[in-house]
């Protein structure tokens, strides 16, 4: 019985490592095919490019609908389908700027762009000194001195990251709760250092959330380059910036979840969900 239970053991052994080994052969093969013909680059380049930015509610959102649902027919989806749901209507609603002053005159002109859900801050602009802040522990050292001035978070990625999007994940917070942080403390305005690796001086935005219980102020992302050269002035000087942003919410819209469903011949009836977002 022994003898008989051992080989027994030796052959179940056996087959799961066989198995595990043809699993993994493949998943090497699928792998191979999707590094060496894959077309995830091509169809980011057609929506980013052609389609463009995808703000949910405007024009180019329906148009990546409609991209979604052909390219999942493409790539043998069985059914396709939209799912209609509400979404925020925020618009930027004209072009953001900010310059440094200098007697009260325009100097040095600086690249923003106002943060995905921020209010605007009227035709007038903002006028104020700045105060440069490194780290959420900063500003609730110097909270004091807030009132009154555009706070600047010059929070840069950490370089010690070999994943980028660690980097990006740990400087996200200055973008998502930077604003109502300093508005908390009486900031007007805040400008924030762009969550980007990048050389170039182009802003890289995204959204931020506000408190309820908290003044809602004016947000904008600053290109790298511009970034440096603030903080280089603000930490040397009192800097005074003017800040003029446009952004506003509309009423609720409907979009729509787009949804492909490929069934599996073996186990049709399990599901394997896959997601990412349209918008940006």
């Amino acid at each position: 019985m022994r003898i008989i239970l051992f080989t027994c053991c030796l052959l179940i052994n056996y087959l799961s490592g066989h198995a595990q080994n043809t699993d993994s052969l493949l998943i090497r093969v699928i792998a191979d095919d999707i590094l060496m013909h894959g077309k995830a680059y091509a169809h980011l380049r057609v929506l980013t490019k052609q389609i463009g930015n995808r703000l949910s509610g405007s024009s180019q959102t329906y148009l990546a609908e409609a991209w979604a649902q052909k390219a999942l027919r493409e790539a043998g989806a069985g059914q396709v389908r939209l799912q209609p749901c509400l979404v925020p209507h925020w618009v930027r609603g004209g072009k953001d700027e900010a310059w440094v002053l200098q007697g009260g005159k325009k100097k040095l002109p600086l690249d923003v762009l106002a943060l995905g859900n921020t209010v605007g801050t009227g035709p007038k602009g903002i006028q104020a000194p700045v105060l440069l802040i490194h780290s959420f522990e900063e500003l609730e050292q110097r909270k004091n001195e807030v009132k009154g001035k555009i706070v600047f978070y010059n929070y840069r990625f950490n370089e010690r990251f070999i994943k980028t999007f660690e980097a990006y994940r740990d400087a996200v917070p200055y973008r998502s709760e930077g604003p109502a942080r300093a508005a908390r403390y009486g900031a007007v305005a805040v400008l924030v250092r762009s969550m980007s690796h990048a050389a170039d001086n182009h802003p890289h935005t995204g959204s931020t959330r506000y408190i309820d219980s908290i003044p809602k102020i004016p947000a904008a992302a600053l290109g790298l380059q511009d970034a440096d050269r603030l903080a280089s002035m603000a930490a040397n000087e009192k800097v005074n910036l003017y800040v003029r942003t446009n952004g506003r919410f509309l009423r609720d819209t409907v979009a729509h979840n787009v949804i492909g469903e490929i069934t599996g011949n073996e186990f049709p009836e399990q599901i394997i969900t896959v997601g990412g977002h349209l918008d940006s």
